[in-house]
């Protein structure tokens, strides 16, 4: 998102700023990864019908991978407000209750990433014995994806209510920021 730095005000565009580099550092770890899962895909295919010598490792380790991909690219589609919501009834509503209806929403999706990230780690935790066969790693690396994931979106999303916040008074509907 980008804001008219001449009309705004300093917090906005420190917080705006902050988003920026998380989105970047996040965006770039998706890509990697992503790009990580094109390459053993293809490996893969090569080893299984070329050599006719299929490696064991590429489905199960492209598949952690793209769950990798996924959920640091939460917080990136959290940062461009591109999450999925239905908005057509509530962009009908004077602009001041659209903000308290985003603001609830926000919260509960706040409380639903806090539970999603603390319930990953413990999942991770729990699963540090148990090996996965064919990469001879702990589960607890796929694992921890869930707590990243979650963490990251939880930054990005406090960093843009803090932005809404800032923004309370303006006659923008929220929906449109």
């Amino acid at each position: 998102m980008q804001f008219d730095r001449t009309q705004t005000s300093k917090p906005i565009i420190v917080l705006d700023t902050v988003a920026s580099l998380i989105e970047r550092v996040s965006l770039f770890a998706s890509v990697l990864f992503g790009g990580s899962m094109v390459l053993i895909v293809i490996a893969g295919v090569i080893a299984r019908y070329v050599m006719n010598n299929p490696f064991a490792w590429t489905e199960e380790a492209s598949r952690f991978l793209m769950i990798w991909m996924v959920l640091i690219g939460m917080s990136v589609v959290t940062r461009n407000r591109q999450d999925l919501c239905v908005e057509f009834l509530v962009i009908k509503f004077p602009v001041i209750l659209q903000r308290l209806i985003k603001l609830v929403n926000e919260i509960l999706i706040m409380v639903f990433l806090c539970i999603l990230t603390v319930k990953g780690f413990q999942m991770a935790i729990n699963a540090k014995m148990q090996i996965v066969p064919s990469l001879g790693i702990t589960m607890f690396y796929p694992l921890l994806c869930i707590s990243v994931g979650g963490l990251l979106t939880m930054i990005q999303l406090g960093l843009q209510m803090l932005i809404d916040i800032f923004m309370w008074r303006s006659r923008i509907s929220p929906h449109r920021l």
